[in-house]
């Protein structure tokens, strides 16, 4: 067949040959997609953003939860209030509860997980296989009592030796409230850059295989007792994320943001500093006629001023852009989503920096 013949048969039949060529490349489009490795990371709706909530103190000098909790409700997926402490015998006692809090979040499809801390920082309750039951059994009765969605256990600065006891404790719990469909997370202290006295009974393996979520506390690097520094670098974060997700799906980790810093005097010495909430930034700069750099190795906030009496303070604290960023760290980890400490805490503009619940 010779040219001609070719470009005949071409003008005669090009319709049929496009139209095959297509038919096969769509059909190897379709093949390569079935093929190719899916992404593990959520869906934008199921990125859950967890907002810590603590009632008003007059005491505390800072804001309560209540308004930033009004006004950003759509934007959260759960509302984790500290409402309940559990007792060496495993009695719990409500210092909190507020029903209208709850009758606003299930308004807004908003789950009411709240926390349950250990009294008096006691880590007894878990040592006695009595004491354990009789807080399940307590915890249970409570959250069906008060239509709650679930419970996050955050016993804090409890011994490593209680690091057995504690995962049983959670297993026995998660194994009574997923019957009827409820959620448990745990509070937990990260694992890199922390001691193995602090962050010792967190057998994150065990935990992540009995609760629905390990929520990490990846705040206070540097804290109110301690030198000046920034609260929770970048380098940091993503250790303690990496080495997490070692361990637990990344669909059971949510990353615990801390909307606050401290306010140390600048003297080479440790603390005590104060908490600075992000929100009081703006009045701190304008009485002493400063202004906060960004810090991008760290990814943290820096504010320094003197006082009229001479003294020189530093305040390390979050900021928009810097919470920002660990948004979209736990993002690219395909975590199950941020938790923010705390509703009340936050500058006016850091809603305009995370997606919707």
């Amino acid at each position: 067949m010779n040219n001609r013949d070719w470009l005949m048969v071409w003008r005669e039949y090009k319709v049929w040959i496009v139209g095959g060529v297509a038919a096969v490349v769509i059909a190897l489009i379709a093949w390569i997609s079935i093929r190719a490795p899916r992404s593990a990371a959520p869906a934008l709706q199921n990125f859950q953003v967890v907002g810590f909530y603590q009632n008003y103190n007059p005491t505390s000098g800072h804001p309560g939860s209540e308004s930033s909790f009004e006004h950003h409700v759509t934007q959260l997926s759960t509302v984790s209030p500290r409402w309940f402490l559990v007792d060496p015998s495993g009695a719990v006692s409500d210092i909190g509860y507020t029903p209208s809090v709850v009758r606003l979040a299930h308004a807004h499809h908003v789950q009411v997980v709240p926390l349950f801390n250990n009294a008096q920082g006691s880590a007894q309750v878990l040592y006695s296989a009595a004491a354990r039951t009789n807080a399940v059994n307590n915890i249970v009765a409570l959250v069906k009592q008060d239509h709650l969605d679930g419970v996050n256990i955050d016993f804090e600065l409890i011994p490593a030796s209680s690091r057995g006891d504690l995962s049983i404790f959670i297993a026995q719990l998660s194994k009574q409230l997923h019957a009827i469909h409820k959620i448990v997370a745990v509070s937990v202290f990260p694992l890199v850059g922390v001691p193995s006295s602090i962050n010792g009974a967190y057998d994150y393996r065990q935990l992540g295989a009995s609760a629905n979520y390990l929520v990490i506390m990846t705040y206070d690097h540097h804290y109110s007792g301690g030198p000046p520094g920034p609260v929770a670098p970048w380098e940091w974060v993503k250790q303690n994320m990496d080495a997490a997700l070692k361990l637990v799906p990344a669909d059971h980790l949510i990353l615990a943001i801390g909307m606050y810093g401290y306010d140390w005097v600048d003297n080479g010495s440790a603390g005590p500093a104060t908490t600075v909430p992000d929100e009081s930034v703006p009045s701190l700069e304008h009485e002493y006629g400063v202004t906060s750099r960004y810090n991008p190795w760290d990814s943290q906030n820096v504010l320094t001023y003197t006082t009229r009496a001479g003294v020189k303070h530093i305040v390390y604290y979050m900021g928009n852009r810097s919470a920002q960023a660990r948004v979209r760290l736990a993002q690219s980890r395909h975590l199950a989503g941020v938790a923010l400490w705390r509703l009340g805490f936050e500058s006016p503009g850091f809603w305009t920096k995370i997606p919707r619940g």
